[in-house]
């Protein structure tokens, strides 16, 4: 079997088990059409859907945010805009990049059902080939285009990792002057944290930005899992009455997945896709496989061993649950001013939109601390680099770890695998037969060679 580069995996399209797995988000939207039946019947303030229950000020914006926004990193149909825009959110969070102007185009789609006084507009761009001032400004007028809106309230500097980057002089020159012809209110911008070769953590960057001055609002990854980096944000931000809109808060995986060569997963058999791919005969990808999953049972025994008795105490738990959970945990600190989970879809909405006011519990705290001990060596911190240094293929493991988070949360699946074949060569298939040094560096004792394994089953492109 011949292989392929990244290039032409991406020409030739996704293969027909992932495109599958990539139609997940789709199934999602065709689930909801008697939510898409409200809204084309003009019945969109439906009273038994659950609304925004709390607004909170976002920071010197002024603006009246509800608790909950929509982030567009994928729009199944723009009725999914109409429809959350008639349930109280009035916060979208979009970008360039977000199915190369699609999420734009979306809103563009639902712009004439909305009061465009009435909503704040975030979109961003990618300052990676340092775009000069009238490259920006191009951009910017053709996402307004895609918008259907004379302006924005906020241009993002997109995924910066960089703290140099703050000051650069052609984005705020270009900001400078689409406020002059009032195309644009606020500046901000957005970190996921560094990949392997980048300097700079999420929090170094996102603080400097915040004392800068320049940023009205920031985008930051926060959650009970990763929290001290981002609490060290909030902080300055609120000193600096900087608003802020949260990302990547439901990191919690509910379970240990089971490595069993016999009976296959999802994930172990995107691995013999993949070794099949590259010209390994199935035997030896199966002893390949086998070695690995050898070198990994003594972490994942004790995985299992503290899982039981937290099932046993707590009942058996759902993904969907402990998502829940995440979230309220996030809406507890009022210094957060808006969570943007995805929202692609009409039950995704639905599921999200009831937690509008509400409060984690006493009980659920509990759970989430007991969650974080039994479960904390199996997710990663995003943004955290402690393991970079010692890996000999400089594999960019909290990158990668972002990708699979889009691909099982988020319903971006193609988004997720094209951006993970862009890595071309430095992609977790050589972990597969590697020692792991990751594992030993991680102050978490986070498996992360176990969830890169995890990761490369799902997101390669064979």
């Amino acid at each position: 079997m011949s292989k392929k580069n990244p290039e032409q995996i991406k020409k030739d399209g996704l293969s027909r088990r992932h495109f599958l797995a990539a139609g997940s988000a789709a199934a999602l939207g065709a689930a909801a059409k008697p939510s898409l039946a409200r809204v084309n019947s003009g019945q969109v303030d439906d009273q038994k859907a659950p609304k925004i229950a709390s607004y909170r000020t976002l920071g010197r914006t002024g603006f009246k945010v509800s608790d909950l926004s929509m982030g567009c990193g994928s729009i199944s149909d723009p009725n999914v805009v109409r429809y959350a825009y008639d349930h109280g959110i009035n916060l979208f969070d979009t970008a360039e990049s977000y199915g190369n102007g699609d999420s734009e185009s979306k809103i563009g789609s639902a712009m004439k059902h909305l009061d465009r006084s009435k909503i704040f507009i975030v979109t961003k761009q990618a300052m990676n080939e340092n775009p000069d001032e009238q490259k920006i400004i191009e951009n910017f007028n053709k996402s307004l285009e895609r918008m259907k809106t004379p302006y924005a309230d906020a241009l993002y500097m997109h995924s910066i990792t960089d703290v140099n980057m703050i000051g650069y002089e052609p984005f705020h020159s270009a900001c400078d002057k689409l406020k002059a012809e009032g195309k644009l209110k606020h500046v901000g911008i957005s970190s996921h944290g560094p990949r392997a070769e980048d300097p700079d953590a999420m929090d170094t960057v996102l603080i400097k930005a915040a004392e800068d001055g320049r940023c009205d609002v920031m985008l930051l990854s926060y959650g009970f899992v990763n929290k001290d980096e981002g609490e060290r944000v909030l902080k300055a931000c609120k000193e600096k009455n900087v608003g802020t809109t949260i990302m990547k808060s439901m990191t919690g995986l509910m379970e240990v997945p089971v490595l069993d060569v016999e009976n296959p997963s999802e994930q172990i058999q995107g691995w013999f896709d993949y070794l099949e791919g590259q010209g390994s005969t199935r035997e030896e990808a199966i002893e390949r496989i086998k070695a690995h999953i050898e070198r990994q049972k003594p972490g994942f025994e004790k995985s299992f061993a503290l899982t039981k008795p937290f099932i046993e105490k707590h009942g058996i738990k759902t993904q969907d649950e402990l998502d829940i959970k995440s979230l309220q945990w996030v809406l507890r600190n009022h210094d957060a001013h808006t969570i943007c989970p995805s929202m692609p879809t009409f039950d995704m909405l639905d599921k999200f939109l009831p937690l509008s006011g509400t409060e984690l519990s006493s009980a659920g705290m509990r759970f989430l601390d007991e969650y974080a001990r039994v479960f904390g060596a199996y997710n990663c911190r995003f943004g955290c680099t402690d393991c970079a240094d010692v890996c000999p293929e400089n594999v960019p493991v909290s990158t990668i770890l972002r990708y699979a988070y889009y691909f099982n949360k988020q319903g971006r699946q193609k988004h997720a695998m094209r951006k993970y074949a862009d890595l071309g060569r430095t992609n977790a298939s050589v972990c597969l037969d590697c020692n792991a040094p990751c594992v030993a560096a991680c102050p978490q004792g986070v498996q992360a060679q176990a969830r890169l394994f995890e990761a490369h089953g799902l997101l390669s492109l064979v």
